[in-house]
């Protein structure tokens, strides 16, 4: 059976967790990507969130901070600030008991070079090994996100030259769209990313801004009735993570979700 969860921000566990109960579903928890949170009395909400979910069986993930993060910069104070960030988000995930961490590795596609995209690629290897075998040591798979990527390859590059079974794809279905060049349709982001893929968001676009929509929004221009089969069929079996701000929206994407996949 295709593998379901919900993705939150909010601070309050609750709502997203009583929902995710109800429809069988596991949980994406994106509240410590915000830097307010990481700077703020985080032990705290940590502590909060265990006593909520020692009853919750279902599978868990994180999400890791993204603003503003650069594992492959020019400047070894930044990456130095993205791996004491990576690494603070990997003892929360720990905490919580996560098994899955997704961070975003932010590829810059205004550079417009080959200088840039190979120092970029080769920039990433020793940051990616070091922090996936210390995840390897918690039980936890990381998962790097595509988000400006113009193109499917660069993941694919990235993940092949760190060469760890921990190490996979978080895809990210409107990205693909907003972000991707248009010659790279999303038959060849699954094609070229299939082998790597364990985690994918998914939401709708009005095609302009990343809006986090309800799977069948009218006028969306992904066409989910068409791709989430494609997405259920993929070679590791993924978890298939709707990430929405509005519960209600959440809820009419599991049920448009079940109808097309036959999800009892």
């Amino acid at each position: 059976m295709t593998k379901i969860s919900i993705a939150f921000r909010r601070t309050d566990l609750r709502a997203p967790m009583e929902l995710a109960q109800r429809y069988g579903c596991g949980l994406e928890i994106q509240t410590f990507s915000n830097p307010d949170i990481l700077d703020g009395d985080w032990q705290s909400l940590v502590h909060d969130y265990q006593q909520l979910l020692s009853s919750f069986s279902a599978p868990l993930a994180s999400h890791g901070a993204f603003f503003d993060m650069m594992s492959s910069s020019m400047d070894a104070r930044v990456v130095a600030l993205t791996r004491e960030r990576y690494l603070l988000n990997l003892t929360i995930a720990e905490e919580l008991g996560a098994t899955r961490l997704v961070f975003h590795t932010n590829f810059l596609p205004m550079i417009r070079t080959e200088t840039y995209r190979r120092l970029w690629l080769t920039g990433q290897i020793k940051f990616w090994q070091e922090l996936g075998l210390l995840a390897a040591e918690r039980g936890i798979t990381l998962c790097l996100e595509n988000m400006w990527d113009p193109d499917p390859f660069l993941l694919r590059d990235l993940l092949n030259m760190v060469n760890m079974p921990n190490m996979s794809c978080c895809l990210d279905v409107s990205h693909t769209y907003l972000y991707g060049q248009q010659l790279h349709g999303i038959t060849q982001w699954l094609e070229v990313l299939g082998p790597y893929i364990r985690h994918v968001h998914v939401n709708n676009t009005l095609g302009v801004i990343d809006e986090h929509l309800p799977l069948n929004t009218l006028g969306g221009i992904v066409n989910y009735a068409h791709l989430l089969p494609k997405l259920a069929a993929l070679p590791l079996d993924p978890d298939i993570v709707i990430e929405m701000d509005d519960l209600q929206a959440v809820e009419k994407s599991l049920n448009f979700l079940s109808r097309v996949l036959q999800r009892k």
